[in-house]
């Protein structure tokens, strides 16, 4: 059972970082983590240039979807900075979940951190048996923090790329809450 009260006003913590809704002061740190053409390549819903009005609108979506319980984003902050965002879609349903971190935070272990917390609270606190993602096959650091947290491949294919503006090689991936809880103990 998920109160769809309970996400908006989810906030969680890890020894570096906090995990919290976005608000609009956070726009600008959007925008610049996202108007990277090395992190919106590997973002399937993000186009590119990435503007102010791409996280106005990303930011209104995000708080309709919380308030109807079907979508948590929530923002990666590391020393009172926005340095990425990880969200879960379709609750319930598909329960897909993506991330990015903004890249001159690349390789410190952020997003492998933010995502336990993330998958650890949707695992409990959303009661989900099982999660969906994925990564670009170009994405192999992607792939990386997803088998690192228990995912494993689920299948082949492809997935359109707002930035790049075609389909592109995917892998998917699945993870069972038992497989998180038996990697993450």
């Amino acid at each position: 059972m998920r109160p769809a009260t309970m996400l908006p006003d989810t906030l969680l913590r890890t020894e570096r970082l906090i995990l919290r809704p976005p608000a609009e002061g956070d726009l600008g740190a959007m925008v610049t983590g996202l108007n990277d053409w090395d992190v919106a390549r590997f973002l399937a819903r993000v186009p590119f240039p990435y503007g102010d009005k791409d996280a106005a609108s990303f930011l209104h979506a995000a708080r309709r979807a919380a308030a109807e319980g079907t979508d948590l984003n929530l923002l990666v902050e590391k020393d009172s900075s926005v340095v990425g965002c990880l969200g879960l879609a379709a609750i319930g349903s598909e329960n897909e979940f993506g991330y990015w971190i903004a890249k001159p935070h690349w390789g410190q272990g952020l997003a492998t951190e933010a995502a336990r917390a993330f998958l650890g609270h949707c695992f409990t606190a959303l009661g989900l048996k099982e999660i969906r993602a994925g990564a670009f096959a170009d994405n192999p650091a992607s792939l990386r923090v997803q088998w690192k947290l228990g995912f494993e491949t689920a299948g082949f294919g492809t997935r359109q790329s707002l930035a790049r503006g075609r389909d592109v090689a995917h892998i998917d991936t699945m993870l069972s809450r038992r497989s998180f809880e038996d990697v993450n103990r």
